[in-house]
């Protein structure tokens, strides 16, 4: 009986997954602008083109040598192409799973049901975000791979040299992981970042083997043009879909001529503050979101040293920090929510086992990040339409979700999450 239960629950997850894998492979082969942007673009890096202009669309944003990297699928069919990037993101997803769930199993005292309904959680939060990356073809899930598993490598596996490659990479690419080296600065990795910084800067004149060392230093200069912080359109950004800090504070603090229409006819500006003055209180904010990254970076327990768990809390906020503190961060930048909202989750349901026997404030702390949680879980135009859709992304409910979270990250601490399930344990004993 139990066996043919387990077969049986086995075929249901095979169907769910080959159902979810055609629907990726259809919506890659039709769709996936994104992915259409960096095909072109390696295209006219071939071509001797300026990778950075003249793209039909979009606007380039990435590295030469992302461009050089992706040579083997340009030459492709471009809907062929999409379905192997697609397919190349999903293999990077499962990887990030498999790397949380190692800390995980490493570090807490968990039985096979609680994974099996924590991996249910991570999945119900991610997919909305997952789904958006997939279609686009972007590049999110590889950067938040490189990244995650480049510091994993460093920190957990002491594998300085492979996790510096990575995180070098993923720098290249795209400048979000340079935190990466900001965190290894004050964990002490002076070696590694000094390796790291060195590969990076290799990587950026890796490309002038083949294009060619002239033709690569005026794409390198176009790159840095383009991508430029300080330029205007990236100080304030007045559009919808950006969740990061420089759309957040003007969206309530700044009068902009050309304002977006207002889903609702309820005030969103709490009020006016002139721009130079509202510039400098944005780059305080920035620089003080950075500097709370200490206080998870320099922690002290003394369970400390031996659990992996950690390491996954610590990236976990510095992953909501990034999506933050740069700009131009898109709704699907978001995936940078997911290693919180991951953490946040073996806390709830670790207080669900222990039947919610914790204090006051961890309960509101538990029904807080679930609600926000759900929100941003059903917050898709599929499941909730444009209006309510528009409703949340004018408001900027997912960037204020993450500086919600990280509040929530500081007061809940691993040493917390490992008394819990060691509680838990021995009640059920």
């Amino acid at each position: 009986m139990s066996l043919n239960f387990l077969r049986t629950k086995n075929i249901v997850y095979i169907f769910i997954s080959l159902i979810i894998i055609i629907y990726i492979i259809l919506k890659a082969y039709y769709d996936g602008n994104d992915i259409n942007v960096y095909l072109f673009a390696s295209n006219q890096l071939f071509n001797g083109e300026n990778i950075y202009a003249d793209n039909p669309f979009n606007k380039y944003l990435y590295s030469p040598l992302f461009a050089l990297l992706l040579r083997p699928l340009s030459i492709l069919n471009f809907s062929i192409a999409r379905i192997i990037w697609a397919a190349i993101n999903l293999i990077l997803t499962f990887r990030l799973w498999a790397i949380t769930y190692r800390i995980i199993v490493d570090s807490l005292v968990i039985d096979k049901k609680f994974i099996t309904w924590w991996t249910i959680g991570v999945i119900t939060i991610s997919l909305g975000f997952l789904n958006h990356n997939l279609i686009l073809g972007q590049i999110t899930i590889m950067i938040l791979w490189l990244t995650f598993e480049g510091l994993y490598q460093i920190v957990v596996h002491e594998k300085p040299v492979k996790g510096a490659l990575l995180l070098a990479l993923g720098i290249n690419i795209k400048i979000i992981p340079l935190i990466g080296i900001f965190y290894l600065f004050f964990k002490g990795k002076y070696k590694t970042m000094v390796i790291c910084t060195g590969m990076v800067i290799l990587s950026l004149l890796l490309p002038s083997l083949i294009i060619g060392h002239d033709y690569n230093m005026r794409m390198l200069r176009n790159w840095k043009e383009t991508i430029n912080p300080a330029g205007n359109k990236y100080v304030f950004e007045n559009n919808t879909g950006t969740q990061s800090l420089n759309a957040i504070i003007p969206a309530f603090f700044y009068n902009f001529n050309d304002g977006i229409e207002a889903p609702v006819n309820l005030k969103r500006q709490i009020t006016a503050v002139s721009y130079d003055t509202l510039v400098i209180i944005m780059q305080i904010f920035r620089i003080l979101l950075l500097s709370s990254s200490l206080i998870l970076i320099f922690y002290k327990s003394k369970q400390r040293e031996k659990e992996p768990i950690y390491f996954f809390w610590e990236f976990s906020y510095l992953a909501l920090v990034s999506a933050l503190i740069f700009p131009h961060q898109q709704k699907y930048a978001m995936l940078y929510f997911v290693p919180a909202g991951s953490y946040m989750i073996l806390f709830i349901f670790s207080a669900f086992k222990l039947k919610w026997d914790i204090e006051l404030k961890y309960r509101v702390i538990a029904l807080l990040s679930s609600l926000l949680m759900f929100i941003s879980t059903i917050g898709g135009r599929d499941i909730i339409g444009n209006y309510l859709t528009n409703l949340l992304n004018y408001y900027k409910i997912s960037g204020l979700t993450n500086i919600a979270f990280l509040g929530f990250l500081i007061l809940i601490k691993p040493d917390l999450l490992i008394n819990m399930n060691y509680e838990k344990l021995s009640k059920s004993t």
